[in-house]
C-alpha cells in the first residue's frame, strides 16, 4: 500500500491547561521563603557602610582593578622609566640565600634612616605591624580597609606587587599616583646617593622601598600605617618601627627555610621578632612548638599576647584563598586595639 501523505506544516499536539494553574509561587509559599530568609540573615554589622554612602572603589575591585581605577593612572612616562631602571640596580643579590639578606648588617637601616631624617616621622607614626606566613597580606588589607571606613587615613604597605610597583604603596586606599611616587621617589635616592659609598653601600631593593614608604606616609600624614613585614620579622626592614600600636601575626609553616630556619621553633622566632616591649600582640591558632616560642618571647617583653580563637562574622571582610577565620578574627581584633 501507499505511504500516508504527510501534510506540508507540522501539527503540534496542544494539551489542556487547566484555568486555575499558574506559574507563578503560591503567595503563601513566597511569603514563607522570605521569612526564611529574613532569619538566617546575618545581623548587620556596625562597621558595614551605610546604604546611602557608596562604597570606596576598592571595597569591590580587586587590588589591580582599584588601583587602575584611580586618577592619574600610571602614564609611563620616560622619567618614571627611569625610576624604575634605578630601582633594579638595586637588586644585586642573585641567590635568596645570602647572608647578607639575614641582618648582618642590619645596623645599616639605623643609618639610611639618619640619612632620610625619617627617625623622628617614624616614630610619630601610628603603625599596625604584621607577620606571619600565610595571611598577612590579607589581614593587612582587611584592618586597612576597615580603618578606612571608619574615616581614618590610611597607608598601607604590602609586598610583592602584581603588575607595577606603585601597587605596594597605597593611600585611602589607592595606589600612590605616578607623579607622587616619582617625587618621593628622587627625594629618597638623591639623599641616599650623596651620602653612600664603599662604606655605607645603597640600600638592597626592599629595604629602600620600606624607607620610602615610610617617607610617603610621614609626609602625608596618615593617620595609620598598615605594615606587612616582607620576609620573617625580626630583620625585616618594616622593624625599624620601635613603637607600633598593635602586632599581629598570621598563620606560621614552613616559608623561606633557607634564610628563616629549617624548624618552626627557627622560623616562629624569627616571626616573634616583631613583637615589642608593651605593646598589644594577638596570633591565630598556631602549631603547638610555633605557639610555645610566641608565647616565650611575649612573656620575655611583657607583652599582652591574646590568642585569635573566635570567628567574628563581618560584611568588610571578603572570602580570601589564604586568609581563613582566625585571620579575620586577627583583623577584628588588630581594628578594635
Amino acid at each position: 500500500p501507499a505511504p500516508p501523505k504527510r501534510s506540508a506544516t507540522p501539527t503540534t499536539t496542544k494539551l489542556p491547561v487547566p484555568a486555575s494553574s499558574s506559574l507563578a509561587m503560591p503567595a503563601p509559599r513566597l511569603a514563607h521563603l522570605r521569612r526564611l530568609l529574613s532569619l538566617h540573615s546575618p545581623p548587620p554589622h556596625p562597621l558595614a557602610p551605610s546604604p546611602a554612602r557608596p562604597l570606596r572603589p576598592s571595597f569591590i575591585l580587586p587590588r589591580a582593578m582599584a588601583g587602575a581605577a584611580q586618577a592619574g593612572a600610571a602614564t609611563g612616562s620616560a622619567e618614571y622609566e627611569e625610576v624604575l631602571g634605578c630601582l633594579a640596580s638595586l637588586i644585586k643579590q642573585k641567590v635568596r640565600a645570602d647572608t647578607g639578606n639575614r641582618g648582618n648588617q642590619w645596623e645599616l637601616m639605623a643609618k639610611y634612616l639618619q640619612i632620610l631624617e625619617l627617625e623622628e616621622p617614624i616614630a610619630r607614626l601610628k603603625v599596625v605591624h604584621v607577620a606571619g606566613t600565610k595571611g598577612k597580606g590579607s589581614t593587612c588589607t582587611f584592618a586597612e580597609s576597615i580603618l578606612r571606613s571608619c574615616g581614618f587615613r590610611t597607608g598601607l604597605f604590602t609586598s610583592p606587587h602584581l603588575i607595577d610597583v606603585r601597587e605596594r604603596f597605597r593611600l585611602d586606599g589607592l595606589d600612590i599616583s605616578e607623579e607622587k611616587f616619582i617625587r618621593y621617589f628622587w627625594w629618597c635616592w638623591n639623599k641616599l646617593k650623596v651620602k653612600t659609598g664603599d662604606d655605607i653601600p645603597m640600600p638592597a631593593y626592599f629595604r629602600f622601598l620600606a624607607l620610602l614608604a615610610f617617607k610617603i606616609f610621614s609626609d602625608e600624614q596618615v593617620d595609620v600605617a598598615v605594615l606587612e613585614v616582607g620576609l620573617g620579622g625580626k630583620y625585616d626592614a618594616t622593624n625599624v618601627v620601635k613603637a607600633p600600636v598593635v602586632c599581629g601575626i598570621s598563620s606560621l609553616g614552613y616559608d623561606h627555610m633557607e634564610i628563616l630556619g629549617n624548624s618552626l621553633v627557627e622560623i616562629a622566632g624569627e616571626k616573634a621578632g616583631i613583637l615589642k616591649k608593651g605593646v598589644p600582640a594577638y596570633t591565630v591558632p598556631q602549631p603547638e612548638v610555633a605557639m610555645s616560642v610566641l608565647k616565650q618571647r611575649a612573656s620575655e617583653l611583657g607583652v599582652c599576647y591574646i590568642p585569635c580563637y573566635t570567628f567574628f562574622w563581618s560584611p568588610l571582610c571578603l572570602p580570601h584563598s589564604d586568609c581563613n577565620e582566625h585571620d579575620y578574627s586577627l583583623v577584628q581584633l588588630i581594628y578594635e586595639t
